[in-house]
């Protein structure tokens, strides 16, 4: 049978491994938080940039499609009834 002293120590060892698994738990939890923290921010970082992105599309679509209206214009204007050009009758 242990005596009282050893199981005093066996309590104190038990508080103590007790003790280290609370504090290494806590920490893990600040650490979750924080890389949860950094993950929110890349989140918004990634719709801020999916924002801008939308945005440059629809600029480049509206100027591709001046770009085509004026294409068809200048074809159009190239094409005269005769066959030739309006550029080379003068």
């Amino acid at each position: 049978m242990a005596t009282l002293n050893e199981r005093v120590d066996e309590h104190d060892r038990e508080i103590a491994a007790i003790r280290k698994l609370l504090l290494t738990g806590a920490k893990m939890l600040v650490k979750s938080d924080q890389n949860m923290l950094r993950l929110e921010g890349l989140q918004m970082a990634l719709k801020e940039e999916q924002i801008a992105l939308r945005k440059e599309l629809r600029e480049l679509a509206a100027s591709h499609r001046e770009t085509e209206r004026e294409l068809k214009g200048l074809i159009r204007s190239l094409r005269g009834g005769n066959g030739h050009s309006k550029a080379h009758i003068e």
